[in-house]
This record gives C-alpha cells, sequence and structure tokens, in this order.
C-alpha cells in the first residue's frame, strides 16, 4: 500500500508540474501592459559584470493599458535595458528616450484575439494530452505492483480522480483566459 501511495504524490507532482508549465505559458500571451510586467521584471539586464533582474536595477510604471515606461536608477545602462527587451522578444519594440525606455504595447485586433484563443486552445489541448499520460504511466506502474483485482482498481480510480481534477483546473484556466480575451475585445 505504501508503493501505492508514492505512486499517488508523484502522479500528483507530474501533473502539477504540468499545470504550472501550462499557466505560464498562457500567462506570457499578452493583452496589456499589466500582464506583460511579471515578464519584464524578469529580464536579465547584463550590468557592473553580471546578470541582474530588470526589477533591481529601474523601476517600471504603468501609464495606461497599452503603454508604460522604464526608468534605469543608472542612466549608464539604458542600452544594456534596451538590448535585453529587444532580445526576449515579446513581441514589441521599446523606445530609448534618453532617460527611460517607452514600451508602446500595439493593439490586439479581432483577429488577433481569434488567433489568441486558438493558440490557448491548442496549448490547452496539449496540455490534457501530457495528463492524460501521466495517467496512462502512473496506471502501468500500479499494474506492475502485482495488486489485488480489488485493489488495482481503486488504485486506477484515484489516478482517474487525480487526473479530472488536473483536466478540470486547465479547463478552468483556459475559459478564465478566453473570457478575459474576448472581454478585452468589447473595450
Amino acid at each position: 500500500m505504501d508503493e501505492l501511495n508514492k505512486i499517488f504524490i508523484f502522479c500528483k507532482k507530474d501533473m502539477e508540474k504540468i499545470l504550472e508549465k501550462f499557466q505560464k505559458e498562457i500567462h506570457r500571451l499578452r493583452l496589456g501592459s499589466k500582464s506583460i510586467i511579471s515578464f519584464l521584471e524578469e529580464i536579465k539586464i547584463k550590468c557592473y559584470g553580471t546578470l541582474l533582474p530588470l526589477i533591481e536595477v529601474a523601476n517600471i510604471n504603468i501609464i495606461d493599458n497599452m503603454n508604460l515606461t522604464i526608468t534605469p536608477w543608472d542612466r549608464s545602462i539604458i542600452s544594456n535595458i534596451d538590448k535585453a527587451i529587444i532580445d526576449s522578444n515579446l513581441g514589441f519594440m521599446p523606445t530609448n528616450k534618453g532617460e527611460y525606455i517607452h514600451i508602446h504595447l500595439p493593439m490586439i485586433t479581432e483577429e488577433g484575439r481569434k488567433n489568441l484563443i486558438q493558440k490557448i486552445k491548442s496549448q490547452t489541448e496539449q496540455a490534457k494530452i501530457f495528463i492524460r499520460n501521466i495517467r496512462k504511466k502512473n496506471n502501468h506502474n500500479i499494474k506492475k505492483l502485482k495488486l489485488s483485482e480489488d485493489l488495482y482498481k481503486k488504485g486506477e480510480n484515484r489516478i482517474q480522480k487525480i487526473t479530472s481534477e488536473y483536466i478540470q483546473k486547465i479547463d478552468y484556466f483556459f475559459l478564465s483566459k478566453e473570457k478575459e480575451i474576448l472581454h478585452n475585445i468589447n473595450k
């Protein structure tokens, strides 16, 4: 029974990793300045002989939903910040204004939003496939334990319950992101 519990724990851990990776990928898809800040903060800036996160060398200010500025504490690294943002390939070009960097996020067209939803749908289905593969692997691991038929069925049912829980979390996350995208269409 101890081996069975280990399988459940590893199953849940693996599925949690898939969920987190999926959420991180979806969060990268931007709609406005608020959604992009967390990625900007983590961009590594080459300065003082090392790489530092942007948040440690500059202030990031939201002007409105489509504009933000980055003001470095040391103006001598502004070109490094500019280059790091361009290299991060987040889908926009920064404008170096000398004392600060201005970022204007282009408006997403209705067609762009539909494409965004399609991309998210595709990633959602991929995440579900990964979850199901984990279920299959763990069911196989249960089978290897050579348990009684009754215990085997209980183990399989528990793996299915965990699988259903994670597929539901993925679906919920997709629906909330879809709602966010469609909600922003009507603004």
